[in-house]
């Protein structure tokens, strides 16, 4: 029995030994795999990106000065239309009126100036032969002293004529300026994109200024960015900027920063308090851009995404951060790609990363 066990642990330890040495003589060889990445020439930006919204370029509300109906409106959506164009016409009956009224006041006040002037010229007749007749003794003191008053009251009556014409002259022109206020014009060349009334409306211009039409020049659009306050360091007037919407996410539009605004956007919109509590909201500021639109595919209210470039290198060697394993391999290939021109650069493996390495931007 005992040498049945013997043999059967002699034959187990060969076993282990073959198999450990088969093992040992198939195992596959560890070798180090290096990874490679073709040295390119590229240019190289560094940018801001921002979200923004499309707004007309200038917008105008065209509003009514006198009060009435709304007889006749000459325009509809989208139509263009010319500085002094007719837009709609208000009743102008009690405008009318009164500017007759006062018209008929003013040829009252004449004639009774011509009245007033003939009595005027009688009455200087009476006093002057008055004073003549008292140098000779031949009159009262009373009778010149009641000629002399008449003449005064004469040139007083005159004078109040001539005052009641003049301020009628004035009405005249304010009610020839309120009838020339029913009728809406255009103030300058545009596009209809808002009317916010409609024929037979009775619009109240003593209570509010009521807008009759929105004008827009759509030629030139204004592109309104939210920076964020980190960013804002960075960002100023003059840089360049790309800039897509989502109707057209692959047409980008190349234009210019024109300005930054200097308070933050709640106070841009004039809604700005003085509160400390700065924990409610994120803090943005408008970056403004004014971008020709001549293919009219800019539309008012438009969301942008923008792409604000605020550094740029030009013809640089680059190499994706891939082979880059660590500070000092960065380091190495800065100073390889400045003191030789090798077609790769080979390191360790390293976790993938998608981004170029910037030797020139850091």
């Amino acid at each position: 029995m005992n040498k049945k066990w013997v043999k059967i642990g002699i034959w187990s330890v060969l076993a282990i030994v073959v198999v450990g040495g088969l093992w040992y003589a198939f195992k596959p060889k560890q070798q180090i795999n290096y990874v490679t990445d073709d040295v390119r020439r590229t240019n190289l930006e560094q940018s801001v990106n921002a979200t923004g919204e499309i707004a007309a370029g200038q917008l105008v509300d065209v509003g009514a000065q006198a009060s009435g109906q709304i007889k006749k409106l000459y325009v509809k959506l989208g139509q263009q239309v010319k500085k002094g164009d007719l837009i709609a016409d208000i009743d102008s009956t009690t405008q009318l009126n009164t500017l007759n009224t006062n018209k008929a006041k003013l040829d009252t006040y004449k004639a009774q100036l011509v009245s007033g002037q003939v009595a005027l010229q009688m009455k200087q007749r009476a006093f002057d032969r008055e004073k003549a007749l008292m140098a000779q003794d031949a009159t009262s003191k009373a009778e010149l002293d009641t000629a002399h008053d008449d003449l005064a009251s004469a040139k007083a009556n005159v004078a109040e004529l001539k005052s009641q014409i003049k301020q009628t002259q004035i009405a005249i022109n304010t009610a020839e300026a309120d009838l020339g206020y029913t009728r809406i014009t255009a103030p300058m060349d545009g596009t209809v994109v808002a009317i916010p009334v409609e024929e037979g409306q009775t619009v109240n211009a003593n209570q509010s200024t009521p807008t009759i039409v929105q004008l827009a020049d759509l030629s030139k659009m204004l592109n309104k960015m939210q920076i964020a306050e980190g960013d804002m360091g960075k960002v100023q007037a003059g840089l360049p900027l790309t800039f897509t919407t989502l109707a057209n996410p692959n047409n980008p539009r190349r234009a210019k920063l024109d300005a930054v605004d200097p308070g933050l956007t709640t106070m841009s919109q004039g809604s700005y308090s003085t509160s400390t509590d700065t924990t409610s909201s994120a803090i943005y500021y408008y970056a403004r851009s004014l971008v020709p639109n001549e293919d009219g595919k800019l539309h008012i209210g438009m969301t942008t995404q923008n792409s604000i470039i605020i550094k740029t290198a030009d013809n640089v060697l680059t190499v994706s951060n891939q082979p880059l394993n660590g500070n000092e391999a960065k380091k190495r290939f800065r100073y390889w790609a400045t003191t030789s021109k090798p077609q790769k650069w080979l390191s360790k493996p390293a976790s993938p990363m998608a981004c170029a390495q910037k030797s020139n931007l850091g």
